[in-house]
């Protein structure tokens, strides 16, 4: 029997080398002036803003740049970029760079559309706030991590509060997603291993997610055998491009998974963790991920034995895997990238594990109850303890 399922997808995919070319031609359909968000002048000085600038002016499309953004995007800098965009009578926000531009786009869109702050929409707030208002969006990533260009969600850090939510609707979606594997050559090996420990996060929190979905299961699966075929080679030679390619293509499949499936407890605590410590997001995930994964898999025990047979890229059946197989490859994995440090590493303070707890159970209550195990505060508690 196949089950009951929704899916939900309007992202428009626009991959392969060189697409960037491509920017004018779709941002001519949604708007006339846009600004381009990103995280720093990174962008800026090594030419990418002048050059997106260059495409976009070529279609008839006019652009400002709006570099004042955090790795973790602050409500803050969404709400004065939103203000700086108003005033210069932008009518499309473009998010160039990883998750946390993209990430910031949205919310610049959101706050654009609603003339509303940011925060209004997040902690509390229901999904059906955020309306066909919101401005369009287009998402150029240059990381095979996060998915954020093929989703809905925006994660967006409160620094008063320490609060890190997830947010989204069904116009949070970009308009078009644009993943061109030459923009991500120059990623640093351990941006290459954080974001693609993050697109395999993905993978196995949707597949064994409560909302998973025959399609999105087909995504996640393939996405799993290709980080465990490419994710060590690009960590270990960025200029490899069939791995560039093939963790591009991961990180779009992961994005489409979460986008249905969404994500479980992992993902939960990492935004609760990330609110209070600022910390790397990829690198808490995988600080966890064997812990929560050996906690749900009790309750899934077919799809998580099938993980250690992705990542081995390997057919069969899964009765011929243990769930420990599942659990070793993916601590082989994080090994080997370079990931792992525990959480007291990261930032995360004794005295704050059931702060962290709570923070999961107070506004990321969904990765609670879509986790097939859907633990309780003392298993939050306990998760955290074997990762610290």
């Amino acid at each position: 029997m196949i089950k009951d399922f929704m899916y939900y997808n309007p992202v428009k995919l626009v991959f392969g080398e060189g697409k960037l070319e491509e920017a004018g031609k779709w941002a001519k359909e949604y708007g006339k002036k846009a600004v381009i968000v990103t995280t720093g002048t990174l962008f800026k000085e090594s030419g990418l803003v002048d050059r997106l600038q260059k495409i976009l002016k070529d279609s008839g499309v006019d652009s400002i740049y709006y570099p004042d953004v955090d790795a973790n995007p602050l409500n803050t800098q969404i709400d004065k970029g939103a203000e700086t965009a108003r005033a210069k009578g932008c009518d499309l926000v473009i998010g160039l760079g990883g998750g946390s531009a993209i990430d910031a786009a949205k919310g610049m869109a959101i706050v654009l559309g609603h003339k509303r702050p940011i925060w209004d929409f997040c902690i509390g707030a229901d999904a059906a706030a955020i309306t066909v208002k919101t401005y369009p969006i287009i998402a150029i990533t240059t990381t095979s991590g996060t998915g954020s260009e093929c989703t809905q969600w925006s994660v967006i850090t409160n620094p008063d509060t320490e609060e890190k939510p997830g947010i989204g609707s069904d116009y949070t979606f970009a308009k078009v997603a644009i993943v061109d594997p030459e923009l991500m050559v120059s990623m640093p090996p351990k941006i290459t291993a954080s974001t693609g420990f993050d697109t395999l996060a993905h993978s196995i929190e949707a597949y064994t997610a409560d909302l998973a979905t025959p399609i999105t299961d087909m995504g996640c699966e393939q996405a799993i055998r290709l980080v465990g075929r490419y994710l060590r080679r690009v960590v270990k030679n960025g200029e490899d491009r069939e791995a560039r390619n093939a963790m591009a293509y991961a990180n779009s499949l992961a994005g489409i998974g979460i986008s249905v499936g969404i994500v479980t407890v992992c993902h939960g605590l990492a935004h609760s963790i990330g609110g209070l410590t600022g910390s790397t997001h990829g690198e808490t995930l995988a600080a966890m991920t064997p812990h929560t994964m050996r906690f749900s898999m009790k309750a899934f025990p077919d799809k998580f034995r099938k993980i250690a047979m992705f990542l081995r890229d390997e057919c069969g059946l899964p009765e011929n895997y243990s769930l420990e197989d599942s659990i070793k490859e993916v601590e082989d994995l994080i090994r080997d990238i370079g990931l792992g440090a525990p959480l007291s590493q990261q930032g995360l303070k004794e005295k704050d594990i059931e702060r962290a707890a709570d923070g999961v159970i107070r506004y990321m209550g969904g990765s609670i109850t879509n986790d097939p195990a859907t633990p309780s505060r003392e298993d939050l508690i306990g998760i955290i303890r074997k990762a610290f």
